[in-house]
């Protein structure tokens, strides 16, 4: 089955942002967390790992956006994009009750992990937009075929600052990553996705 094989239809219950690199996808999450503020919502950005937690936080602070890094239960509403692991995901959506929208920096690896965390996003806040914001040169797409989404892109004429966000890419992504997990017996946690796929795939 290729790539962008449309026999299934297993519509995602998210939405995917992709650019052709990191510091692209980077950039477009953090302005549309900013467009969030101004429809008074609370962004959240959630990060899979530590390393990408701190470019996020790293680049809040050095292009001066208010943020407030989520290590705890919050005891106020902030008006600042919210950034957080998703190891304090679920103290965080049970302790606020404003309209929210969830922005992932990069997928898990892994897609039966990330369902899960998303299906508990979902209970608790089901029309919270979910969005992942990736880009051509994450690992699970250069293993299986992401070079076919870069053409496709060529097609388009679209140009490095814009992004493609269609239900087949999503598709493609997930069934890219679903091959990674096939590949994975017995998974090693990693500070970053791509000490990730050292530890437990050859690349």
């Amino acid at each position: 089955m290729g790539l962008f094989s449309f026999l299934k239809s297993d519509k995602p219950s998210y939405s995917d942002k992709i650019w052709r690199n990191h510091d692209m996808a980077l950039r477009g999450m953090i302005t549309d967390a900013m467009l969030a503020i101004t429809r008074k919502e609370i962004p959240v950005v959630i990060c899979f790992f530590e390393e990408e937690l701190k470019t996020v936080i790293q680049f809040l602070s050095a292009k001066g956006v208010p943020f407030l890094h989520v290590s705890e239960r919050l005891t106020e509403v902030p008006d600042a994009v919210c950034v957080v692991s998703v190891t304090h995901i679920p103290e965080f959506i049970s302790a606020i009750q404003a309209k929210t929208e969830f922005l992932f920096y990069g997928h898990y690896p892994l897609p039966s992990k990330e369902e899960a965390l998303l299906k508990k996003l979902e209970a608790h806040r089901p029309t919270a937009p979910i969005r992942f914001y990736s880009s051509l040169d994450e690992p699970s797409l250069k293993i299986f075929g992401g070079e076919k989404i870069g053409e496709l892109l060529d097609k388009l004429g679209m140009k490095e600052d814009e992004a493609i966000e269609h239900d087949f890419v999503s598709r493609a992504m997930k069934r890219a990553r679903e091959k990674v997990e096939l590949k994975v017996r017995t998974e090693v946690a990693a500070p970053s996705e791509p000490e990730w796929f050292a530890r437990n795939m050859k690349i």
